[in-house]
């Protein structure tokens, strides 16, 4: 059995956080700067959105939380760079061009496979099921000489 073997294409353009890029990513969110600090620090800071500038050095959990704040990934925050124009990382031997994904047990696949149309057939049931209750409902106000919409 082979071993998996991760290798990175993703390389950054930067170890710190871009003010300028920053602030462009609070503006497009329709944030003021001082509205991004109140969130990342709380009511009473009085800190800026410089604080970047003056402490370069971002910890993971800051720029985690700027990222959720601003909804944008990291590789936005930090100006990321992959080579391949996919996923950070692949999994697979480099030389070889394999994949993990490419090179699934086939029985796995199938017993997923029939999973998945077990859960089509139980939606296609329930949808069913709402119909001929909704037909019915319909009946009765008819019956009931009520029309629909008053």
């Amino acid at each position: 059995m082979g071993y998996l073997t991760y290798f990175y294409d993703m390389r950054y353009k930067r170890i710190y956080i871009d003010l300028e890029r920053l602030q462009a990513f609070i503006k497009m969110r329709g944030l003021r700067d001082r509205d991004f600090c109140v969130i990342m620090w709380g009511a009473d800071t009085h800190r800026t959105v410089m604080e970047y500038t003056k402490h370069p050095n971002t910890r993971i959990d800051t720029a985690m939380k700027i990222c959720n704040t601003l909804d944008i990934s990291l590789d936005e925050l930090f100006s990321g760079s992959d080579i391949n124009g996919e996923s950070p990382y692949q999994i697979g031997n480099k030389e070889k061009g394999e994949s993990s994904e490419a090179n699934q047990d086939p029985r796995t696949l199938m017993v997923e496979n029939n999973a998945l149309k077990m859960l089509l057939k139980e939606k296609d049931a329930r949808i069913a099921d709402l119909k001929k209750v909704n037909e019915r409902l319909m009946e009765m106000l008819f019956q009931n000489g009520t029309e629909v919409g008053q």
